[in-house]
């Protein structure tokens, strides 16, 4: 199963629709801070858990589902907190998905949810199919666990929270252990996976591969990494670098999750950049595995995840967000990836590019551009006198959707 569109209005901040079509194995969503990717990946978790639980209803021959706040709350949602407080109307989504990709058959599905008294809510199921119970089907295979969301905490059930402030918890060394000594070869096959992936990194750790250990006194798992050279003493995790520990973490959680589609909030999170590249090669090399997930949608300040032709911006518009395709090349742009670069010589005169490229602009620039507290720029050479203009990247991506003027 793979989503090819989603689309959702009037979840938390969306007061207008926010479509992502066109989605590929691997989606990235760039954006400012607070302008809505949590909210989208929140949204698509909505959707799925909801479908399930109408799926596995008693009364799942009827297209309407009531949940009761309490209900709503077990499966991660307030009431309070969904629903747009601008609107008074349901929050509509919309998905697309593919059941069989190899004969390419899509569902459309439509969600509907209405608040009712007592902040219970109303579920409606649609479906563009002539039966509605075909796209039950769908969700057969994968049970509850068609969608999961990795977030900026990496918890994904409240049971880690008792393993403190470790970066791979005990819950998951101990499904790390079980998928490791699983008799069944689909399962095996992913801890087979997850040793070959980090393999990227033996430049770093060496050689050698990772193994996963019990200790039937304490009843405790623990992921090691196994030196190639003979005599060499097994690293545990907890004793190598955060970083690498994070990486583990995250393509654990990928592949013992079961999940075909997986959301993740900011993979980039206390990693340098070389990391980061390495981490969008293994995201890569995963949906393309038969035993990984179908798909991975991604929201990220870095431009080192892109994967095919187009990312999704989204911006804060008039009313409410707005979401839209962009170039892989505008990445760097949009992000200001190069924003973070060492600030220039504070002894440097007022204008002066020094020989990396680094200038200080003037105050009246900076504030005539509104980026006092530092920002983004795009500069621009105009064809009919060749000067270069300054652009914000507002400025710029404004710039680029301007209807183009007929020719005479």
């Amino acid at each position: 199963m793979q989503l090819i569109k989603f689309s959702v209005t009037g979840y938390k901040n969306f007061q207008k629709e926010i479509v992502l079509e066109n989605m590929g194995k691997i989606c990235v969503i760039h954006g400012e801070n607070n302008v809505g990717k949590s909210n989208l990946l929140e949204a698509m978790q909505l959707f799925f858990k909801c479908c399930y639980k109408w799926f596995s209803s008693s009364d799942s021959d009827n297209k309407k589902l009531n949940l009761s706040a309490d209900e709503l709350a077990k499966l991660g949602f307030k009431t309070s907190e969904i629903f747009n407080l601008a609107l008074t109307k349901p929050i509509l989504i919309t998905a697309n998905l593919i059941s069989e990709p190899e004969k390419q058959k899509t569902i459309s599905i439509r969600l509907t949810l209405t608040k009712l008294e007592n902040n219970d809510i109303s579920c409606t199921i649609s479906t563009l199919e002539k039966n509605i119970f075909s796209f039950k089907n769908l969700f057969m295979p994968y049970q509850e666990s068609a969608y999961v969301l990795i977030g900026v905490d990496r918890l994904i059930s409240e049971s880690e929270m008792e393993t403190g402030r470790n970066i791979v918890p005990q819950t998951l060394l101990l499904k790390l252990y079980d998928i490791k000594d699983s008799l069944e070869p689909s399962i095996y096959e992913k801890w087979a996976l997850f040793v070959r992936t980090l393999q990227r990194f033996n430049d770093v750790l060496g050689k050698g591969e990772f193994v996963a250990l019990f200790n039937r006194h304490s009843n405790r798992a623990n992921l090691a990494f196994q030196p190639q050279k003979s005599n060499s003493r097994r690293i545990p995790i907890e004793m190598l670098g955060s970083g690498i520990q994070q990486v583990v973490a995250l393509i654990a959680r990928l592949l013992v999750s079961n999940a075909t589609i997986i959301g993740i909030e900011e993979p980039e999170l206390n990693l340098r950049y070389t990391l980061q590249l390495r981490l969008r090669e293994i995201f890569t090399e995963i949906v393309e595995d038969p035993v990984g997930p179908k798909q991975i949608i991604i929201s990220s300040h870095s431009p080192a995840f892109e994967f095919g032709k187009h990312f999704y911006a989204m911006r804060t518009g008039k009313d409410a967000p707005t979401l839209t395709h962009r170039p892989i090349a505008e990445a760097n742009y949009f992000t200001e990836h190069y924003s973070n670069t060492a600030a220039i010589d504070e002894t440097a005169p007022m204008g002066y590019v020094s020989s990396d490229g680094l200038v200080k602009l003037p105050e009246y620039v900076r504030q005539t551009l509104q980026i006092e507290q530092g920002g983004g720029v795009v500069f621009i050479k105009r064809q009919d006198n060749g000067h270069i203009e300054i652009l914000t990247n507002d400025q710029y991506f404004d710039l680029l959707e301007m209807p183009r003027k007929t020719e005479k």
